[in-house]
């Protein structure tokens, strides 16, 4: 059986990963495509969001679970 904190920290880190990712390809799209991805919505400005989403959660479980070894 695996510990609650080694399947949390994966969780935490799947997550940082995407939000990597998102926000790059959300950034890089709406720049390719002339609009503005804190303005507009479109479907590049929508994974800029979900990505800066993500950033947060990670953020929030990095620190609420630094504490469960």
């Amino acid at each position: 059986m695996v510990p609650v904190g080694a399947s949390s920290t994966w969780v935490a880190s799947v997550l940082r990963l995407a939000a990597i990712a998102l926000v790059i390809v959300g950034f890089l799209g709406s720049v390719s495509t002339d609009s503005v991805p804190v303005v507009t919505i479109s479907a590049y400005s929508v994974l800029f969001w979900i990505g800066v989403a993500c950033a947060v959660v990670s953020i929030y479980l990095g620190i609420f679970l630094q504490g469960v070894d």
